[in-house]
């Protein structure tokens, strides 16, 4: 058994021991019967247990005989959570029924999350055993599983809390479920109260919509119940935003559909069978990497994908239209600056919805840079070794993350146009600039010429050993063989620019 079945095994015998009947309810029935798997970008893996008494004066005991560790969340309205101690992203919350089963079930958001079983049911089978015939279900949750369907639980439901209005929308991109009419006509008519919600709930429901497989199905899915124009409004500005050259969408489309191309990337198999992204010039070790957290428990995967959707809605604001050429006979459009300006809409998006600076940080510089990979090569010969030293100096955090943002860029920009062999080609430029990015310092590289050496450069700025070493001793190495640097006070004073701006854009707003 998992842990987390071991500590429910647990949580039950305490709990059957004081008389306490308890169902399982919520997503975790929905989940076992669809058969689904623990997704790792759905964020923490928790079951939610409905009580018929409480066991907020039961706490201590309850920690000691489960091994848990117990927190009250609500003492008056009993809400008491146990987190497995092996693994803090797994829990059980544990709550009281308002009235007897029936009732609380009616209460829930969807007929598909209104399911219960009784506990003592669940643990005494085998995790991918079958559990269809326990399942208690008063709203038509089982028959709505079968058919693809969410819908709304009672009626006025939706409306007792907000957050729902949303949610409808991240279960059926998950699930790959419809919303049914009524139930879509009450997210629609009632989008604005999507502003009322809590900023922390919205935000969580966002990035798990965006950790799925087919985020560019959710956001549409927002767009045409009106949900967009209330979370994201500088994303619908791109609506109909011409671009003209070789750009084949507007700006919004564009930006949706480098958003199905980063989720495509994003998803091992996907990428592999795809006739296109099989190019893409993926390490092996890229697979744990995407899968690290950045912030707010999103992973460089997630932020990728929503990076994709957002890196040009700088565009509507720098739109400037140069004077008619014989080459642009209605003169040449160009979006000058609208990394900078989308950095910061993306910005005051996240601050919007609470993000931590981190995310924040990291979100931002990849839209400010999204161009870098791209302007690295004259599109006949290879990049520069100083081009991609500079590029990997200055976007260090996310050099690696913006590439593949370039590959949904570009593959995004001409649409059904878009030929193979340019592809292949472009996708060998990204490689290059990935291996010699990230291969090691020469063994026989030597500081022992410049005028700061590694240990100096150390103690100079209270730094620790380690790769930023390396990195500023390549930018001093390129500082003083283009002239720019010619002195111990000018080498200093380039470090100390450098790591400001560093710490500048791990700690931006």
């Amino acid at each position: 058994m998992t842990q987390s079945a071991s500590l429910l095994t647990r949580t039950a015998r305490f709990l059957e021991s004081h008389g306490i009947a308890a169902y399982v309810v919520g997503g975790a029935v929905r989940d076992r019967v669809l058969s689904l798997p623990v997704q790792p970008d759905a964020g923490s893996e928790d079951i939610d247990l409905l009580l018929t008494s409480p066991v907020a004066a039961l706490v201590d005991s309850l920690a000691d005989e489960t091994g848990s560790t117990a927190i009250v969340l609500d003492d008056e309205r009993g809400f008491v959570r146990l987190v497995d101690p092996s693994d803090e992203h797994k829990w059980l919350d544990l709550a009281v029924a308002y009235g007897d089963i029936e009732a609380d079930l009616a209460r829930r958001d969807f007929t598909i999350n209104a399911m219960a079983v009784p506990l003592q049911d669940w643990v005494s089978r085998a995790d991918d055993a079958p559990i269809d015939d326990a399942v208690i279900d008063f709203n038509a949750g089982m028959t709505d599983l079968r058919q693809s369907i969410i819908r709304e639980s009672s009626p006025g439901n939706l409306l007792d809390d907000p957050i729902r209005i949303l949610r409808a929308v991240r279960f059926a991109t998950q699930l790959e479920f419809e919303i049914e009419p009524t139930t879509a006509s009450v997210v629609s008519d009632n989008g604005e109260l999507l502003a009322e919600a809590s900023p922390e709930r919205v935000r969580d429901e966002f990035f798990k919509m965006m950790a799925s497989h087919r985020p560019d199905w959710g956001i549409r899915e927002m767009d045409r119940l009106g949900l967009l124009e209330v979370l994201l409004p500088e994303l619908t500005e791109g609506r109909e935003f011409t671009q003209r050259g070789m750009h084949y969408y507007d700006v919004m489309e564009h930006e949706l559909h480098a958003l199905c191309v980063g989720a495509r990337l994003m998803n091992g198999e996907r990428r592999s069978s795809d006739p296109f992204l099989k190019h893409v010039p993926w390490h092996p070790e890229f697979d744990e990497y995407f899968r690290e957290i950045v912030g707010d428990g999103q992973t460089r995967a997630t932020l990728v994908k929503t990076v994709a959707m957002l890196h040009d809605i700088g565009k509507p604001g720098t739109m400037t239209i140069e004077s008619p050429s014989e080459k642009a006979p209605n003169g040449k459009i160009r979006f000058l600056g609208h990394g900078e300006l989308g950095a910061q809409m993306a910005t005051n998006f996240l601050t919007r919805l609470r993000c931590s600076r981190r995310t924040i940080a990291h979100v931002s510089l990849m839209i400010e840079e999204h161009l870098r990979p791209f302007q690295m090569s004259n599109g006949t010969d290879p990049p520069t070794g100083r081009a991609i030293f500079r590029y990997f100096r200055d976007v260090s955090p996310v050099a690696v993350d913006t590439v593949m943002l370039s590959v949904c860029d570009y593959a995004s920009t001409i649409g059904p146009l878009l030929n193979g062999a340019n592809f292949e080609r472009y996708s060998a430029m990204l490689s290059d600039i990935l291996t010699r990015g990230l291969e090691p310092e020469p063994q026989h590289s030597t500081t022992e010429d410049l005028l700061l050496n590694g240990h100096q450069v150390q103690e100079r700025f209270g730094l620790q050993p380690g790769p930023e070493i390396g990195r500023l001793l390549g930018a001093l190495r390129d500082g003083e063989s283009s002239g720019v640097v010619r002195t111990k006070a000018e080498a200093n004073e380039l470090l100390a620019r450098l790591l400001g701006r560093a710490a500048s854009r791990r700690g931006r707003l």
